[in-house]
C-alpha cells in the first residue's frame, strides 16, 4: 500500500513540474489576473484606452461655465444686424452695411473712431478709412434720443465684390445715400473737354439743325442732361473727394448746346429745389434717378413744349398714384456683391390714375415695380397716340430713359424711342419722319455722347 502512494505521489509531482513549465515565463504585473495578454486576443504593442490611461499630473484646464457657446442677448425687431462689409472705391475705406431700428442714429465704433450715421427706412451703412482686412465694430442705436436695444459686437471683414471690377462703391457717412465710382470723374473735375472737342460738337449739332429746319423752321433738338447724384448731394460725398471748382463739364456742355442753338434743360435749380422733398429724387441703392426724380424732369420738359403746344402741358401730381413701398434694390447692391432680394428700398412707385391710350400700356416701363426697365423698353418703338393737336417727337436715351418711358408718349401724338444707348444721327430717317422734337435724355457721366456723337 505505501509502495503504491509512493507511486502515486512521484506521479503527481512530475505532473506538476511539466504543467509549470508549459506556463508563463513572465510574472504577471500587479493587479493582472493569471490569464494572459496573448490568451485575451490584445495587442500587447498596442496604446491603452483612455480608460487605462493614468491621469496626468498637469492640472486641466479650467472649464468653461457652459459646454455651449453662451447665447447672445436676442435681436429685437431692428437691432442691429451687420449684412456684409465691403471695400469702398479704390480700397479707400470700408462699408459696414445692415439693418436696425426705423429712424435710428447708429453709432459704430472700431478701435478708437466712432462714427455716427443716419439710418433710411431701417438700413444704414457707416464707412471706415484705411481698415485692417478684421476688425471689431460695436453698434449702439438711438430712437429720438433714446437708446434703443443694447450695444452689439461684430467681426467685420472687408471684402472686394466680384462685381467691383463694373463700378466700385462709395457710401456717404451721415445720410444714407450711395454713389458709383462713374461719377466721380465729373465731381472732381480735370476731365474738361478741350475747346476744339467743343467746337466740333457745336459744328455737329448746328448741321443737324440745318435738316431739322429744313422741314419745320419750329421744330427743336432738345437736351436733358440728368445731373449725377454727387453734383445735387455734395455735402454727402466722402471728404476723400475734392470738388471741383471752377467750370464743369456739365457747365461746357450746355454753354455749347445753347451756342449751337439747341434747346437745353437744365435740371440742376429744379433738383436743388426739390432735393429735401419727402419722396427722393434718386435712389439710395441705385445709380439712376427715381420715380419722382422723373417726374420733376419730365414736368420741366413739357412745361417749354406747352410753349408752343398748350395741350402738351404736363400732367399734375394728383393725376398719379405713389405706391410707397420696399422694392428690390437695383445696380448698387448688385456692385456690392450682395443678393438683390436680400436688401430692399423703400420708395414711390408712380402709375396713372387717368385713362391713357393702350399702346402706351403695352410696353411695360419696368419688369416689375422691383426692377429697374423691362427688356422691352430698351427697344427701338414707335408709339402712336392719333392725337393730332399734340406734337410727335423722336427720343435718344440712355437708361435714364426708364423713368419717363410712360410719361413721354402720353403728352406726344407720336413718340420714337430710338433704341437705348444708340445716339447714331440718321438724316435720311429725320427727314422721312420730320420730328417736332429731337430729343436727347443722357446722364451727366454720359456727356461724351453728346460731345462726340
Amino acid at each position: 500500500m505505501k509502495r503504491t502512494l509512493l507511486i502515486l505521489t512521484a506521479l503527481l509531482l512530475t505532473f506538476t513540474v511539466f504543467l509549470a513549465s508549459c506556463g508563463k515565463t513572465e510574472e504577471p504585473s500587479a493587479g493582472e489576473s493569471e490569464e494572459s495578454v496573448e490568451s485575451r486576443g490584445e495587442d500587447p504593442s498596442a496604446e491603452p484606452s483612455e480608460e487605462e490611461k493614468e491621469p496626468s499630473s498637469e492640472p486641466a484646464s479650467e472649464p468653461s461655465e457652459s459646454t455651449e457657446e453662451p447665447e447672445d442677448v436676442p435681436l429685437p425687431e431692428g437691432g442691429v444686424e451687420l449684412l456684409f462689409t465691403r471695400y469702398t472705391e479704390g480700397k479707400k475705406g470700408a462699408v459696414l452695411f445692415g439693418k436696425c431700428a426705423m429712424d435710428a442714429e447708429v453709432t459704430v465704433t472700431a478701435g478708437e473712431k466712432s462714427i455716427t450715421v443716419s439710418s433710411y427706412m431701417g438700413y444704414f451703412a457707416a464707412t471706415f478709412e484705411n481698415v485692417k482686412t478684421a476688425f471689431d465694430a460695436t453698434f449702439t442705436q438711438t430712437v429720438n434720443g433714446e437708446p434703443f436695444d443694447v450695444p452689439r459686437t461684430y467681426r467685420a471683414k472687408p471684402e472686394v465684390s466680384k462685381a467691383a471690377y463694373e463700378q466700385e462703391v462709395i457710401a456717404s457717412n451721415g445720410a444714407f445715400q450711395f454713389f458709383l465710382s462713374k461719377m466721380i470723374p465729373d465731381y472732381v473735375g480735370g476731365n474738361l473737354f478741350s475747346t476744339q472737342e467743343i467746337n466740333n460738337m457745336i459744328s455737329r449739332i448746328e448741321g443737324r439743325l440745318e435738316t431739322v429746319h429744313g422741314y419745320n423752321p419750329n421744330a427743336e433738338i432738345l437736351y436733358m442732361v440728368v445731373p449725377s447724384p454727387m453734383t445735387i448731394y455734395p455735402e454727402l460725398v466722402p471728404d476723400v473727394y475734392a470738388k471741383a471748382q471752377g467750370e464743369t463739364r456739365l457747365d461746357q456742355v450746355l454753354a455749347g448746346l445753347e451756342t449751337a442753338g439747341a434747346t437745353v434743360i437744365d435740371l440742376r435749380d429744379t433738383f436743388n429745389a426739390h432735393k429735401h422733398d419727402e419722396m427722393p429724387l434718386y435712389y439710395k441703392l441705385d445709380s439712376h434717378w427715381a420715380d419722382y426724380g422723373a417726374y420733376l424732369a419730365y414736368v420741366e420738359l413739357f412745361n417749354h413744349i406747352s410753349e408752343k403746344f398748350p395741350d402738351a402741358a404736363p400732367r399734375g401730381m394728383e393725376d398719379f398714384r405713389w405706391t410707397a413701398d420696399y422694392y428690390k434694390s437695383a445696380d448698387v447692391i448688385m456692385y456690392l456683391g450682395y443678393s438683390q432680394d436680400g436688401v430692399q428700398e423703400y420708395g414711390y412707385y408712380r402709375e396713372y390714375n387717368i385713362d391713357i391710350p393702350d399702346v402706351i400700356n403695352t410696353y411695360p416701363r419696368y419688369r416689375l415695380p422691383q426692377l429697374l426697365y423691362s427688356d422691352q423698353s430698351t427697344y427701338e418703338i414707335t408709339m402712336p397716340t392719333g392725337r393730332s393737336n399734340l406734337p410727335s417727337c423722336m427720343v435718344f436715351r440712355d437708361s435714364y430713359g426708364a423713368g419717363v418711358y410712360d410719361l413721354i408718349p402720353e403728352r406726344m401724338n407720336t413718340t420714337h424711342y430710338i433704341g437705348m444707348w444708340n445716339y447714331g444721327w440718321n438724316n435720311k430717317q429725320i427727314q422721312n419722319e420730320q420730328p417736332d422734337y429731337i430729343i436727347y435724355l443722357v446722364a451727366e457721366w454720359n456727356l461724351h455722347e453728346v460731345v462726340y456723337r
